[in-house]
């Protein structure tokens, strides 16, 4: 029967009709609030998704969003294209090439899908693609102490294989960044469930990588 869900949710509208039954869209909507940004601003959303939060952002906002399915993408340019650019596609050290400093990244319900080994040359990726003083803000479910069974039990049957506990995420983002913060949400959702909002910024320097963005 996950199986099934989890093949079924390749299917935007249907996707994204569950999420905001869930309540997931909030989620989203914590982590464009906590970017804080304003017109002329670059927004870099890796795994996009079909992106059907897009209209929340302010207006001038400007916005590239990467994620690996088709499906998620072709919708997302039917609908927001006029606004803003999708690529089908992982974001890489090739496409970092040809990006300007962006302000912000966001990765939604991103991490937990990948090992810590990715989710390390990710963060760099991020890291990289920065402008100074910029943000990377993630959030994904999580295991926590004081979740419920219910909760538990949703993120052990995730999608994604990788699901952490909060110490985990920070370990993972203060390989990158000096500034590193985060904070457990619950009660967001209408199915409990805990998630981990975190916060990195002033990446640290790595003498092997030339951080700026030509």
């Amino acid at each position: 029967m996950l199986t099934k869900l989890r093949d079924l949710l390749g299917y935007p509208p249907l996707y994204i009709a569950l999420q905001r039954g869930i309540g997931t869209d909030r989620l989203c909507q914590r982590c464009l609030d906590s970017l804080g940004l304003g017109p002329g601003d670059l927004l870099l959303d890796v795994g996009c998704g079909p992106a059907y939060y897009l209209d929340r952002l302010p207006e001038g906002v400007r916005y590239l969003g990467f994620d690996i399915s088709t499906r998620y993408v072709d919708y997302a340019t039917r609908r927001w294209g006029h606004r803003a650019r999708f690529v089908n596609g992982t974001f890489t050290e090739a496409q970092l090439a040809t990006l300007p400093p962006v302000n912000a990244v966001m990765m939604v319900g991103l991490l937990h899908h990948l090992s810590d080994r990715e989710a390390e040359d990710l963060l760099e990726l991020a890291a990289r693609a920065l402008a100074p003083e910029g943000t990377v803000v993630s959030v994904d479910n999580c295991f926590e102490p004081e979740q419920g069974r219910v909760a538990r039990w949703m993120s052990a049957h995730d999608r994604g294989q990788h699901v952490r506990e909060p110490e985990s995420l920070v370990a993972l983002a203060q390989k990158v960044f000096k500034t590193v913060d985060g904070t457990v949400i619950r009660g967001i959702t209408r199915i409990p469930y805990s998630f981990w909002m975190m916060r990195m910024g002033n990446p640290l320097p790595r003498p092997d990588l030339d951080r700026s963005v030509e």
